[in-house]
């Protein structure tokens, strides 16, 4: 399987940190920039023509909007707003090469890897995304997704979802998000995920993302905050927050 060749500016997140809860309800806020990803999004707009949100639980169009709904307003609250919203779920899927055409930046949303993976393949996303050229932001399972051959490291143990995966084909990098250095407190599926990560990592590297850490890929590679190099069964802090370091 190639590499999508590409002019699109590519960032693998984590976590946003673009809203917080009160009584429960989640409510929107300015997107965490203490590892300048509002600055490097602003900078790589062309226009602010449209954003298309594409779900990866598309099913669950209420659940969806909702998500949609905090990602544009935390947007707007830091600065970056758009002519137009689109959101790419179960009811508006026939839509998907039209949104596609008009949008200049891509938000592939965090969730379920395997379910999100599913709908990427049922509308054919790998082939519509050929041609494009604009922004495309992965969060979590997005930025899994983004990979070309995807390791979904198995959050329920022997009941887990498929774990190895075609992804989009825009990178050879393997992210982790979420992760968390730290081990003592693991429950089991925490620990057997862990095990399952280090064994993996003998056969290709995986950078462990921390939330609100990122990699920007265009003409370089650079990963911006806390995170770590997994390899060969070991795991090495590459940089911490507020700094960076060029992979490629």
């Amino acid at each position: 399987m190639e590499m999508i060749n590409n002019k699109s500016t590519i960032f693998l997140t984590s976590d946003l940190n673009h809203y917080h809860k009160v009584d429960g309800k989640k409510i929107a806020n300015e997107i965490d920039n203490k590892n300048g990803l509002v600055d490097q999004l602003k900078d790589s707009l062309n226009g602010n023509r449209a954003l298309l949100y594409i779900a990866a639980d598309p099913k669950d169009t209420k659940k969806v909007e909702m998500y949609a709904s905090i990602l544009f307003e935390a947007l707007k609250l830091s600065n970056i707003e758009f002519d137009n919203y689109y959101i790419l779920d179960e009811e508006s899927k026939s839509c998907a090469k039209e949104y596609i055409d008009m949008a200049n930046v891509i938000f592939l949303s965090g969730g379920n890897t395997f379910s999100q993976n599913k709908f990427f393949d049922e509308i054919n996303l790998k082939e519509l995304l050929k041609n494009y050229t604009g922004v495309i932001m992965g969060q979590s399972a997005g930025s899994i997704n983004l990979a070309r051959n995807v390791f979904n490291s198995p959050e329920k143990m022997k009941d887990s979802d498929p774990i190895y995966l075609e992804g989009l084909g825009f990178t050879d990098i393997n992210v982790e998000p979420h992760f968390k250095f730290e081990d003592k407190y693991f429950n089991e599926a925490e620990e057997y995920n862990r095990e399952y990560i280090l064994k993996e990592s003998k056969k290709r590297n995986i950078f462990g993302l921390c939330d609100v850490s990122h990699i920007k890929i265009n003409d370089k590679t650079i990963i911006y905050g806390k995170s770590y190099l997994i390899s060969n069964g070991e795991i090495n802090l590459i940089c911490n927050d507020f700094e960076n370091f060029r992979l490629k």
